[in-house]
Formats: C-alpha cells, sequence, structure tokens
C-alpha cells in the first residue's frame, strides 16, 4: 500500500517523517555556509588571479570578463535569492513531506559542488569555496543516501535533472541581471 504524500510505502515514509527533521533542515544550513565562502572569497580571489586566468584559460576570456565585472554586492545578492529559494523548498517539503523540492535543490547543490572539486583540480590550487565543498559534500552524499529508499530510481533521476536545469537557469537570470546596465 502506498502513501499519498510520497508514493513510497508506509514504513519507509515513517522513517522519512522521522529523519527529514534533521535531514532536511540541514540543506539550507551547509547551502548558506558555502554561499558565505563564496561572497566573501569570489572577487577578492579573482582580482589576484586574473591574469593567470587569461593565461591559462584564454577561451574563456568572455566568461573571465564577466567574473572581473561582479562585485561582492551583486554576488551577495545573487547568493540569498538561491538561499530563499532552498530554503522555500525545504520548507515546502518539510510542510507536505514530499521531499521533491528539497531534492531538487539538494541534488543541484551537490552537482554544483562536484564542479568546484572539478575546478579545484583543473585550477591546482586554492579556489573560493573548496573549503566549503569539502565540508557539504560530505553532507549532500548522507542526505541521498538516506532519502534513496523514499524515491524510485526514476523520481531520483528526474528531480536531479529538473533541480540542476531549474538551478542552472535561475543562475544565468540572476547573472543577467546582475550584469545588465542601467537605464539611463
Amino acid at each position: 500500500m502506498t502513501d499519498k504524500t510520497t508514493g513510497s510505502n508506509p514504513q519507509i515514509n515513517k522513517l522519512f517523517r522521522m529523519n527529514h527533521s534533521i535531514i532536511l533542515p540541514l540543506l539550507p544550513f551547509f547551502f548558506l555556509l558555502h554561499e558565505l565562502e563564496e561572497i566573501l572569497m569570489v572577487c577578492p580571489w579573482i582580482k589576484k588571479n586574473s591574469t593567470a586566468m587569461h593565461r591559462r584559460f584564454p577561451k574563456f576570456k568572455p566568461v573571465i570578463r564577466k567574473m572581473e565585472q561582479m562585485t561582492t554586492l551583486k554576488f551577495a545578492a545573487i547568493a540569498t535569492e538561491e538561499f530563499l529559494i532552498v530554503s522555500a523548498c525545504t520548507i515546502v517539503s518539510i510542510q507536505t513531506g514530499n521531499p521533491a523540492a528539497w531534492y531538487c535543490c539538494l541534488t543541484a547543490f551537490g552537482i554544483h559542488l562536484i564542479a568546484h572539486v572539478a575546478q579545484f583540480i583543473v585550477w591546482r590550487g586554492y579556489i573560493p569555496a573548496i573549503t566549503s565543498t569539502a565540508l557539504c559534500l560530505p553532507y549532500c552524499i548522507w542526505a541521498i543516501h538516506e532519502t534513496a529508499p523514499i524515491l524510485s530510481l526514476n523520481e531520483q533521476l528526474f528531480y536531479t535533472v529538473l533541480g540542476t536545469l531549474l538551478g542552472g537557469l535561475n543562475l544565468i537570470a540572476m547573472h543577467m541581471i546582475m550584469h545588465r546596465k542601467p537605464q539611463s
């Protein structure tokens, strides 16, 4: 027999209710921790390393130029908007007992962290957010593992793709807004 809130059987849903009071609220905490490191470190790091980035990655010159235009205030605005989305999705999932919205954010965040690991490997040195990535990635792995019995493999894949696409589109939109020239 399935439960209407999660579509899983009642025993798994009981497990979700017991663990969700711990697992779900941790996502905004870890997300905020990661974003704070980025807010504090990205702009000074870009200023210090932009010449080396242009030299090492000439094909990415347009992206690097956009990064050079980013201010800490603009970066903080983007991070705040993303944090509000992650928090809202977490609250919705806690209130409804349906982990879908939270899982979309969790997996998108996990993929974002894996991208930072790849950047760290390519750069071969410190990049902003690698310290918090080392703290946040274990949480993401644990949370995905703990929620695996609640969602089918198809649901896990669907919510991962959906969360990553929506998160990516939101990030692009926010960067476009932040880089928009003021109208005179």
